[in-house]
């Protein structure tokens, strides 16, 4: 993205540059996904998991610092893509407030769809809990896209991204925090079923 800045006429390819960002955000979105489906089949796998366990890490504990790493991963990417955007789709005059606040939407979302993908790992297979999450996450938004509806609100990270989505630079908007209350509640909620199952596994057994 900032290498086209450099080489490229923002204010001639504004619309452009846009398509493109916005396409950055789904590869942050997908990492999301995968990272929290795979981290704890690859910690049983290496059986480091019994390692950090035995020091007196709760099992709570261990599924926070999970997500708190996807959250430090993807804030990051956030940061980085909230400095770059500003930078160049600034200069075809993209709102910059906007631009941060779709960040802080995206970076929700993620949170959001990191802890749905936890919860399912905890007792499924990476690759099943990946299509499983992706089909949690995937259908109440293909259905309010074809039957409209409040569907998407049944886990919000449709509502989430809609914005960044829709996003051009004469958009108007306004802050929803509704929505955002609702994301956090159900990051909470996930996190609090992924902690309890997984209190209830047995992470001595080997896995292939």
């Amino acid at each position: 993205m900032a290498a086209l800045g450099l080489t490229v006429d923002v204010r001639s390819a504004r619309e452009d540059m846009l398509v493109v960002f916005k396409q950055l955000a789904v590869y942050g979105m997908a990492f999301a996904v995968f990272f929290g489906s795979s981290a704890i089949h690859n910690e049983r796998k290496s059986r480091r998991i019994l390692a950090v366990l035995a020091k007196a890490v709760g099992r709570r504990q261990y599924v926070s610092g999970l997500l708190a790493g996807i959250v430090i991963a993807v804030s990051l990417y956030c940061f980085c893509m909230g400095l770059t955007g500003s930078w160049v789709l600034g200069q075809g005059g993209f709102p910059v407030p906007l631009l941060w606040f779709m960040m802080f939407s995206f970076l929700l979302a993620s949170l959001l769809a990191a802890a749905v993908a936890v919860f399912f790992s905890t007792f499924m297979p990476p690759l099943f809990a990946t299509l499983t999450a992706g089909a949690v996450l995937g259908v109440p938004a293909i259905i309010t896209i074809e039957f409209g509806g409040k569907w998407g609100y049944v886990i919000p990270v449709y509502p989430l991204i809609d914005l960044f989505l829709k996003a051009s630079f004469e958009t108007r908007w306004h802050v929803d925090w509704g929505v955002l209350t609702l994301a956090g509640g159900e990051t909470l909620l996930f996190w609090l079923m992924a902690s309890w199952i997984f209190a209830r596994r047995d992470i001595a057994v080997a896995v292939d």
